[in-house]
């Protein structure tokens, strides 16, 4: 018989028996969460005896769980390991195994006379077992169920014992139990339901993975292009204005250790919104292509520059101070009114204007930019086409 999981059913007559079947991991984990089952079940019929010889739980229901305990587990244990089970939507059998452990506990509920209260505990060791497989509707199933066989005690207790038995305090615990019963189901529920997406999750990715035949070294060349698409501006391809500020704040640090300067050039083209409305935004970005081309073709291996918002560049200068910075950004602003633009016609001309801030020490990141804005400002002022700076 072929099971759903791929595998043969585990139980063959021709081959050495043993009590967890070697061939076949998932049953071999279900018998394994019987044996779970089975060591709670003994615990709390321990518990039932040491009741017992307390002089408050009853003789018969003690006899009934030796009875009763390894006729449930060995049950269990057959339909698995003969692969029985193998023919439900659910092989673990969970919420029969539930629904047993159910009415074993409210037989010995029967006779536990004043422990009833503490062997509710039970109910609730019993749903843990629960979060391996069932959704919430199937815990609010097994509540409602739960709450029923303790109901039922109740009542046969009132038509055959009533003498001892205080009902008042067997109804308040009975509403204690629904209360705890309906939030550990949603609870119960939702573990279950994360635990299914992550298995879900993992099931899917390792699908994809085996589908694409991704070699670990083309998964990390891929993770490393992703990388690079996150800190890149789509446009330019100068760094975008997240990642700027992060490199500038790492720079900031590394002066503070370190006691080195550095300097920052805010770029911005000149009349850039006349070349939107007059030869549209197609030519803006081939502009603004060009330029950034232009800038990454200026600057040293050490600096950076990145698109800081619209036509609007920062460059960082590296361990630079004012003076050196003033000679780059005029080279960098030199080359920039010699870019062509034969698209947009021969005699199109682009120029920036640069504003200068060199870093002071422990100042935030945003007063320094703000200087070199206001030093963008003075230049544009001035005529545009021009470097300032701000001390």
């Amino acid at each position: 018989m072929n099971n759903k999981d791929g595998n043969h059913a585990a139980f063959n007559g021709t081959s050495c028996f043993s009590f967890i079947p070697k061939d076949n991991p998932n049953q071999a984990l279900r018998i394994r969460r019987l044996f779970m089952a089975s060591v709670a079940y003994v615990l709390n019929g321990s518990l039932a005896y040491f009741s017992y010889l307390a002089g408050i739980t009853e003789w018969p229901g003690v006899a009934g769980l030796l009875i009763i305990i390894p006729a449930v587990n060995i049950t269990f244990y057959l339909l698995i390991r003969t692969g029985f089970n193998l023919r439900f939507a659910d092989p673990s059998m969970t919420f029969a195994q539930m629904c047993a452990a159910t009415l074993t506990v409210m037989y010995v509920m029967y006779y536990a006379n004043e422990s009833r209260g503490l062997l509710l505990l039970m109910y609730v060791i019993m749903l843990l077992f629960g979060i391996f497989r069932l959704n919430t509707r199937d815990f609010f199933l097994i509540s409602m169920i739960t709450l029923m066989t303790y109901g039922t005690d109740i009542i046969l207790l009132y038509l055959f014992r009533p003498e001892g038995v205080n009902f008042h305090n067997e109804f308040l615990q009975w509403i204690v139990l629904a209360i705890v019963m309906i939030a550990f189901s949603y609870i119960g529920g939702y573990i279950s339901s994360l635990r299914r997406n992550l298995s879900t999750s993992r099931s899917e990715l390792k699908k994809t993975v085996e589908n694409l035949n991704i070699s670990r070294a083309e998964l990390e060349k891929s993770l490393s292009i992703i990388q690079e698409i996150a800190i890149r501006d789509e446009l330019t391809g100068l760094y975008n204005r997240r990642h700027l500020m992060e490199l500038l704040d790492n720079e900031k640090n590394r002066s503070l250790r370190g006691n080195t300067v550095f300097t920052i050039a805010m770029l911005d083209i000149d009349h850039f919104k006349k070349v939107n409305d007059t030869h549209g935004h197609q030519s803006g970005d081939e502009v603004l292509r060009t330029v950034s081309a232009a800038i990454h073709n200026t600057m040293r291996n050490t600096d950076f520059c990145g698109r800081y918002g619209g036509e609007e560049f920062v460059l960082v200068l590296i361990q630079t101070d004012l003076k050196e910075a003033m000679i780059c950004a005029e080279r960098m602003r030199a080359n920039i009114e010699k870019c062509r633009f034969p698209r947009i016609g021969d005699g199109f001309r682009i120029t920036a204007s640069i504003g200068l801030s060199e870093y002071q020490l422990r100042e935030e990141i945003e007063t320094m930019i703000a200087r070199a804005d206001r030093a963008l400002y003075r230049a544009k002022e001035d005529g545009r086409n021009r470097v300032a700076c701000e001390t």
